[in-house]
């Protein structure tokens, strides 16, 4: 048995680095002899785990008995890349011990709790071995010859292509079956372990032999004990060499875990460090010899053998192979053609395929008859590409299921990044129980950055019984109006294209039909950073092939960088243009963050996108903004705007303020919130992008926190439609909220040289967890060097874009609208050779 993938808890995050998977059998396939001896029935035990599976127990053939005259060799192996292996693995070094490490090459780098290739390298550096075991984990009599093949080639090929030096091979789950040791010899591995095959003091291991032959009768189903777990004493273990020294042979020592409490899998470092002092012992006494299995089947290292190509995958109407169930599986009797059964915590459970389907003849029927923990279900698998539907990163995806149920259920959601890391996303809502069949549906978050494939599974989380039938997966149609967050990505540079824009001149940049940007997108949301301006200046943007408006998004002085975010309309020919009003020539460069969907918006919360307009001129008054005094912006009911707007989107300016301070704009009827939006020096005219709530009479207001008095400028560029936002991709509007100040609490720390620092979105501060994206004010404070900082969502690479643009002890701010990672976070990163203090204010999210 081994771990693989975490699973999730009913509407919260997995546990880390926990699990324990009991592991299918049926005849004809080799398995460990610890499961349950139960037809399709599964314990899980404590932990989290993805793709639990049980079937019937096979019966295992007793090898001849070991050479008396030989010692006893001992093989130490490791499973799955933990980390807390490596600090094992230097103990039992210390000793002289060498170890075996048998590596899903989609483990490598996954998360933090398992091992980089950095890491496993220095392993090999040691002495130790690297062997296989395929690349996601799979359990490959799931699986059909081209998947087995892909799993257990392209493990091997990848860790060759990493610098390992790869002869042997692990079966995941101990499964097997002939054919599949067939792959692996193909493969170009020298030998595969199986697990449960050799005596212990494991129930129903009597009679077993008490080593494995050498050479081994199979090499490509090498018998060893059954896996350690935290139940083994350190007697036990010793006990596995003991018994085995009067007729000599092979053990192989099988672990998981080396001290993580709460892991069903893990070994206490007292007792595993007392086996290796016992170990070093013995072989300084003449009496056993310890090696890797490499040095125990000798042989060269074969040629790499490629899997093959997964099959095309499909990219329109419904993704999921096999939704009704009606194709059988590689198992007679046991799960249909691309499902496996999968859960995780303290339950059990059994599965099976009914005849009382929705449609067709077949169903898939989850029984959770005793439950403490985790969950159940029936799900596509986890696999390189033969079954899991290929998903693009951005891209949201609806999800449906007919189901019956006498308890609650929901869906539950993964990702695979690359070929074989897969990683627990998210799930939805709870759906009720219900008697007769029952159509729901589920939108997911934005695909994260990275993810090349998806699986989800409606499940069961208590005691019930739970039958599913006709599931569907296929690409959201977002509403018009509806906001598409993307990773920023850098869509103009004129200092690497066009060059410097001219004094009162244009550029234009191509949005729509880039980057997976549809054609005909309404609006585009991006971060404008002008660079090496040779005078003042400001620019405006606007749709291109428009009249250019009177309105400004950012203003800049002679050789200053400078940033702000800008949402606009798009061009019939799907472009922006950017116009600078100087004497001067000045590099732009433009960061896209989002686009909004074309079409008549109509949706609560939607986007409805509007010619830059000047709403506010104080120094038309000519009455500047009071110290500590606050003005009022009628937005609804004004140029056009509906009168019951939720919220609006402007571009605020400040200018010929007689001493520094900041701006909190606010909904009309609402309490001055604890947040600012636009920070400014004495005499400086600076802008920023402000997304803000509307009062219930239409109105905003802005409040000046200053000693002295400022000129206020309002640029509208759009507004959304009034209403609870429930569709994918509208907007709802929330008073601004500080979500992080690196300045509180009680050690205050600024964020370090080329640092990231991570806030909390999805589920904290009013944000459901389901939010795609957020638009919050980003603050800049102390900085003790000049640099600028980018804003992106956790999980994905650091783009190439920036949003805030600082010099040594300057405040400034800007409005930053950005993805909400999987995990609700969202990353900032300090480009710069000294610290900063950063602050975000939130103001509305995305669903």
């Amino acid at each position: 048995m081994q771990c693989g993938p975490k699973g999730q808890v009913p509407q919260k995050a997995p546990p880390a680095g926990t699990g324990r998977w009991p592991v299918p059998t049926f005849a004809g396939r080799r398995q460990p002899r610890t499961i349950l001896e139960i037809s399709k029935t599964a314990a899980t035990a404590m932990g989290a785990a993805l793709l639990v599976l049980a079937t019937t127990m096979s019966a295992v053939v007793v090898a001849p008995a070991a050479n008396a005259a030989e010692l006893v060799t001992v093989s130490l192996t490791f499973d799955d890349a933990h980390l807390d292996q490596v600090a094992a693995a230097a103990y039992m070094n210390s000793k002289g011990l060498k170890g075996t490490f048998n590596v899903p090459s989609g483990y490598l780098n996954a998360d933090k709790s398992h091992m980089t290739t950095a890491q496993a390298i220095s392993l090999q550096s040691a002495g130790n071995e690297i062997g296989g075991h395929s690349v996601t984990h799979a359990d490959l009599a799931f699986a059909d010859t081209g998947e087995a093949t892909r799993q257990i080639c392209n493990d091997r090929s990848s860790l060759t292509s990493l610098g390992f030096r790869v002869t042997s091979f692990a079966y995941p789950y101990a499964s097997s079956t002939p054919a599949i040791e067939n792959i692996a010899s193909s493969c170009g591995y020298n030998s595969a372990r199986g697990l449960g095959d050799i005596s212990s003091h494991v129930p129903g291991t009597t009679g077993l032999p008490l080593a494995e032959t050498i050479p081994p009768a199979n090499p490509f189903l090498t018998k060893a004990p059954d896996q350690v777990d935290g139940t083994w004493t350190l007697q036990n273990l010793k006990d596995l060499t003991i018994n085995a020294q009067p007729g000599g042979g092979w053990i192989q020592y099988t672990f998981h875990h080396i001290n993580v409490p709460g892991e069903p899998l893990s070994v206490s470092t007292a007792n595993f460090n007392a086996l290796v002092d016992f170990l070093a012992a013995e072989q300084s006494a003449g009496r056993i010899v310890v090696k890797t299995v490499d040095q125990v089947i000798g042989g060269t290292v074969k040629p790499n053998a490629a899997g093959p190509q997964p099959p095309a995958p499909l990219t329109s109407g419904n993704l999921i192979r096999n939704p009704g169930f009606e194709t059988p599986g590689p198992i007679t009797g046991d799960a249909p053609s691309c499902w496996v059964p999968g859960g995780y915590g303290i339950n059990t459970y059994s599965y099976d395929t009914v005849t009382a389907a929705h449609t067709g003849t077949a169903a898939q029927q989850l029984v959770m008859s005793a439950y403490q923990s985790g969950n159940a279900k029936i799900l596509p698998p986890l696999d390189t590409g033969q079954c899991s539907p290929t998903v693009t990163p951005g891209q949201r995806y609806t999800m449906s299921a007919w189901y019956t149920s006498t308890a609650n259920t929901q869906f539950e959601l993964y990702y695979r990044v690359g070929q074989g890391n897969w990683q627990y996303w998210t799930s939805s809502p709870h759906f009720a129980p219900s008697a007769n069949y029952t159509q729901v549906s589920y939108t997911s978050p934005p695909v994260p950055a990275g993810a090349t494939a998806m699986t989800m599974a409606l499940t069961l989380f208590s005691a019930g019984t739970l039958v599913t039938d006709d599931y569907s997966l296929t690409k959201t149609a977002l509403d018009p109006g509806a906001f598409q967050p993307i990773t920023p990505v850098r869509l103009l540079d004129t200092r690497t294209s066009s060059g410097s824009v001219a004094p009162r001149g244009t550029v234009s940049f191509q949005v729509g039909g880039i980057n997976g940007i549809p054609a005909n997108v309404a609006a585009v949301t991006f971060n404008l950073t002008v660079t090496n301006p040779t005078s003042f200046g400001f620019v405006s943007a606007y749709a291109s092939n428009t009249g250019r408006p009177t309105a400004s998004n950012l203003n800049y002085e002679t050789g200053q960088t400078v940033a702000n975010s800008v949402t606009v309309p798009v061009g019939a020919d799907g472009k922006v243009t950017l116009y600078s009003e100087s004497a001067g020539t000045a590099q732009l460069i433009a960061d896209v963050s989002g686009y909004y969907v074309a079409g008549a918006a109509t949706a609560a919360g939607a986007f409805k996108a509007v010619a830059p307009t000047r709403f506010l001129d104080t120094r038309n008054n000519p009455t500047p903004v009071a110290p500590k005094g606050t003005i009022s912006v009628q937005i609804g009911g004004a140029s056009g705007i509906p009168a019951n707007v939720s919220a609006v989107t402007f571009n605020l300016t400040v200018a010929n303020s007689t001493s520094f301070g900041f701006v909190t704009a606010f909904a009309s009827g609402a309490a001055i919130p604890n947040a600012s939006n636009l920070n400014y020096g004495m005499g400086q005219i600076v802008p920023n992008r402000v997304t803000v709530p509307v009062g219930a009479d239409g109105m905003i207001r802005l409040y000046n926190e200053s000693a002295g008095t400022a000129q206020l400028i309002v640029d509208v560029s759009g507004y959304y439609l009034p209403g609870a936002a429930t569709l994918p991709g509208t907007f709802q509007a929330m008073t601004p909220a500080r979500f992080l100040d690196t300045r509180d609490g009680n050690t205050p720390a600024p964020v370090p040289v080329d640092g990231t620092i991570s806030f909390q979105v999805g589920g904290f501060g009013g944000v459901p967890t389901s939010a795609a994206a957020a638009i919050f004010n980003l603050t800049v404070a102390n900085p003790t060097s000049f640099g600028f900082v980018t804003a992106y969502p956790s999980g994905a690479p650091l783009p190439n874009a920036s949003n805030v643009n600082y010099t040594t002890g300057q405040i400034v701010p800007n409005s930053v609208t950005i993805p909400v990672g999987g995990d609700g976070k969202i990353n900032l990163f300090n480009r710069s050779a000294g610290t900063a203090h950063l602050v975000a204010d939130v103001s509305g999210y995305f669903l």
